[in-house]
Parts: C-alpha cells; structure tokens; sequence
C-alpha cells in the first residue's frame, strides 16, 4: 500500500474532495428515485434490488457527512466520548460481526480467554476497528485472511489490538503520515472516501488515552495496532 496525498492542507481543495464524492453518491440516487416514481406513476412495483441501492446511497452519504462532522469535533477536541467499564474481548467480537454482516470478508478473529478491562467509549472503539478492518480489506488481495488480534501485554497493564492484513504494505518513509487528513493510499483510487479514517482513528485512540501505530514493509503487509490501559 503506497500512501499518496489525496488532498493538501488547503480547506478549498478539501470541500471540493468532499462535495465532489457528495456528488457521485447523489448522481445515482437521484436517477433511481426518478426511475421509482415513473414505475410508481405507471401502477408498476418497484424493483427490491433498486430500493436495496438507493438505501445503500443514503448510506454512502451518511457516512461521509459524520466523517466530515467527526473531523471537525477531532480538531477542535469535542468527540463525544462517554467511557464506561468494558470487556475489550466483547467490543472487538461484536465489531468484527457487524463488519461481517455489512461486507462479508475471511477475517480471523484471534481473542485472549481471559477478561480484559477496558474504560472506554464503546461505540468509538468500535468505530475504530471498523476503520482499521475496512482499511485491510481494501489493500488485501481479493479472497485473503484478515486477522484481527488482541492480547494483554505481559505485565497486564495494557492490552494490545492488531488489524493484520496481506497487502502490498508500506515503505517506511509513508508509514507516520498515513494517519494525517485527506491521505489515501493509491490502490484505493475509484473506491471513494475521502482519506478520513486512519485520521479518526487515532484522534479517537489518543483521546482514551492510547497509542495507534503500523508495523510494515513493502511486499509484507501491514499490522495497524492499538494500545489501550487495563483497569
């Protein structure tokens, strides 16, 4: 995975990136609608497959208008963040499901037998791994593993989260920028998005009071990891 800078720092280039995958989610939504109504008008049902795409749209659109909104609460320092005492096991197990359901794809899911403890806001750890899940999928050679590992570190005063994919990974000299703004990788050209995730994610793991990092080479995959306290 080659990170290329998909925008600059500029704020001009940054809404058109935005208002530009806005536009590629709107364009066919808008035709499937119209297309609803003409069937609708002439007493005809509407395909389930077109209402099936048109939500998927909605969806599309949504998530790109909360990346935008959560970007904006990153910098400013107002995430919501309501932490509570939690099973990391149980938070990573569910997210790793739901991903599943969404986008069917081989994940090995590799959990410790013993609790571990987290305080932390569920719902954005959650967000977390399905960024970093997302971003493997997307670099893996279709119809490979990825592997989504937790351990507690030897001292048990921390725990440790790896999303590992079998990607082209990552020379060294892009691998502390590939958590800035607007950065995207170049195999992800024509996927959309807009280059927000990695950035969220850490802005969300620093904010529990984490570390986020990669370990990669090129032609060996990458390893996105995640440290968090135990209580």
């Amino acid at each position: 995975m080659t990170a290329e800078r998909a925008l600059d720092g500029d704020s001009t280039l940054a809404l058109a990136a935005a208002a530009h995958e806005i536009k590629n989610a709107l364009g066919p939504l808008a035709m499937t609608l119209q297309l609803a109504e003409r069937q609708l008008q002439a007493g005809q049902p509407v395909a389930a497959g077109d209402l099936a795409f048109a939500r998927a749209q909605v969806r599309r659109l949504s998530a790109l208008v909360e990346d935008l909104l959560d970007q904006t609460r990153a910098d400013l320092g107002e995430l919501a963040f309501r932490p509570c005492a939690c099973d990391l096991r149980e938070v990573v197990a569910e997210a790793v499901e739901t991903f599943r359901r969404g986008k069917p794809a081989p994940i090995a899911l590799e959990l410790p037998p013993a609790r571990i403890t987290v305080s932390a806001d569920v719902g954005r750890l959650q967000q977390v791994l399905a960024n970093l899940l997302e971003n493997a999928v997307r670099y893996s050679p279709p119809g490979s593993s990825v592997t989504v590992r937790l351990a507690p570190s030897v001292a048990a005063t921390s725990a440790r989260l790896e999303v590992i994919d079998r990607g082209p990974g990552l020379p060294p000299e892009e691998q502390a920028r590939v958590f800035d703004r607007f950065v995207r990788g170049a195999a992800s050209e024509g996927t959309g998005g807009l280059g927000l995730g990695l950035y969220l994610c850490r802005a969300i793991v620093e904010q529990h009071g984490g570390t986020i990092g990669v370990d990669s080479a090129p032609g060996a995959g990458a390893t996105f990891w995640v440290e968090l306290r135990t209580t």
